[in-house]
């Protein structure tokens, strides 16, 4: 984090209420995958919540060498304006894991046609 700006693969803890159907809610871990130009234009960025779920997805990335525990759920992507929430920072995963995971998002995004 620097100057109190969540960074790509830094873990926060952040409250989402109210949350709707399947989403994710209540104060719980997220980590941030979008690049801090983003947040430099915009003061928001984009994050995937952290579960300890035992369901298997291939979306679902189990954290690696972190205190945080549980599985990254890239299928429930969301931005969020975190300078309008109040929000803690646990940690920052390494960046060789960050590289692994950001290459697993992509496949969100890609046209298999």
């Amino acid at each position: 984090m620097v100057n109190g700006v969540p960074m790509q693969g830094d873990i926060i803890k952040i409250n989402l209420d109210p949350k709707k159907g399947h989403e994710q809610a209540g104060y719980r871990p997220y980590i941030c995958l979008s690049h801090k130009v983003i947040s430099d234009y915009a003061n928001i960025a984009v994050f995937a919540p952290i579960s300890n779920t035992k369901r298997q997805y291939p979306l679902y990335i189990p954290l690696r060498e972190t205190e945080t525990t549980g599985v990254i759920l890239l299928d429930q992507l969301v931005t969020i304006d975190y300078n309008a929430r109040q929000f803690r920072y646990i940690e920052t995963v390494s960046g060789g894991f960050l590289k692994d995971l950001l290459a697993t998002a992509v496949l969100v995004f890609q046209n298999n046609e």
